[in-house]
């Protein structure tokens, strides 16, 4: 788990663990369907955490970095920088939406 996540700190971890449930297939494999026609609207940002190698992230990331829809910003973090950067995150996330 710690290396898999980069999650090191040890009572991070424990507390990431407790808290893990099942990820659902139809997550990976459905699209995201919007009903809403103001929702194409809305300002859209992606973030990619740097420490997390993943060749598919890396498409989105560059999508992204092309402009047009989406903002982009990055993150020198693991994937789960709520655990390993809240600070980080949540000045991210307020910069985003300001």
């Amino acid at each position: 788990m710690r290396d898999a996540w980069g999650v090191t700190n040890d009572a991070d971890r424990r507390w990431m663990v407790a808290r893990l449930g099942p990820t659902p297939f139809k997550h990976f494999k459905d699209k995201v369907q919007r009903t809403n026609a103001a929702a194409e609207k809305l300002p859209r940002t992606y973030i990619r955490c740097l420490q997390w190698r993943n060749a598919v992230f890396d498409q989105y990331a560059e999508t992204a970095r092309k402009g047009g829809v989406w903002r982009y910003r990055e993150m020198p973090t693991s994937h789960e920088p709520f655990v390993t950067a809240p600070r980080e995150v949540a000045d991210l996330l307020l910069e985003i939406a300001s």
